[in-house]
């Protein structure tokens, strides 16, 4: 149904000189302690003296958005920005907007029937399930593979793992998957072909997604992170349990629903090619490791 050609899920990715600023310090809660210098997978962690206070800093010139540093500070001095509060803002002026969320939501928010629910009464028109995305991801990548004949391709759903390779890994660019994300690819579909005409909203639990908005034309525009939606509706004693189901729109997917759990894009992968060869490579202690490892080999 959806697969038009190659050229709707080609990236079209900004330079990578653009600084990264969506994790954020509070400078007055930070103790100074180094346990963000420790756990940053990337050393873009800076310390300094402030009124002779030890402080520490982001360097968004290496910084990659994994938000290890938000997981590691008890003192509450690491937070991100998204879009959570412009999103609520903009439903509640009458702006129209159309809601992309990860399969991930079913498992986050069980009722999410009833939430959907609550954001059409606020003026959500139409949600989407980007595991329909994923399947075109899934085919955009075979379809890469075989028209272009790649011998290697490091997948790229995920942000933090392209944002690795642009700012640390620069020689692995030419092995990065020339297909965007299921998101991305969601959202090209239903703009280029099913001519959505509102705006988009991306829901998932990913901190890192804003930038990679950034990065392909902002073609989505709002990043709502599942916890920063469920602090919004717990501040504002919203009960969105009350507020009649509503489903997602019927675009039916295969097995693009299994992305977001451990192995899910290799089983798409091989269930499609079974003689496919897929390193499934999970967490950030592990990832970053291999990539500098599989450079090196590139390399020789």
């Amino acid at each position: 149904m959806y697969l038009h050609g190659l050229n709707i899920l080609i990236i079209k990715r900004k330079e990578a000189n653009q600084k990264l600023g969506n994790i954020l310090t509070n400078e007055e809660k930070c103790q100074g302690c180094n346990k963000c210098i420790r756990n940053c997978p990337v050393e873009a962690n800076i310390s300094y003296i402030l009124d002779n206070k030890v402080k520490v800093k982001i360097n968004y010139d290496r910084c990659i958005e994994c938000g290890e540093c938000i997981q590691s500070c008890e003192h509450d001095a690491r937070t991100y920005s998204d879009d959570t509060a412009r999103f609520f803002r903009d439903l509640e002026q009458g702006k129209p907007l159309t809601v992309l969320a990860a399969p991930s939501i079913r498992v986050n928010f069980p009722e999410y029937r009833k939430l959907f629910g609550y954001l059409k009464s606020l003026g959500v028109r139409v949600f989407f399930d980007v595991s329909f995305g994923a399947d075109i991801t899934t085919w955009g990548y075979l379809k890469a593979i075989e028209e272009k004949g790649l011998k290697t391709v490091i997948a790229q759903p995920c942000p933090v793992v392209v944002n690795y390779i642009e700012m640390i890994r620069p020689d692995l660019l030419e092995q990065l998957s020339p297909v965007h994300s299921p998101m991305m690819c969601a959202a090209i579909y239903l703009k280029k072909y099913a001519h959505n005409e509102f705006d988009f909203a991306m829901l998932s639990p990913c901190i890192a997604k804003k930038g990679e908005f950034t990065n392909t034309g902002d073609l989505i525009k709002y990043n709502v992170t599942f916890r920063e939606l469920n602090n919004y509706l717990k501040v504002n004693n919203i009960n969105y349990l009350t507020y009649p189901e509503e489903d997602f729109s019927d675009i039916p997917c295969s097995l693009g629903c299994l992305y977001s759990r451990p192995g899910g894009l290799r089983e798409n992968v091989e269930e499609l090619n079974p003689n496919a060869w897929v390193k499934q490579v999970e967490g950030p202690h592990v990832a970053y490791n291999y990539l500098d490892i599989y450079d090196e080999r590139m390399k020789e």
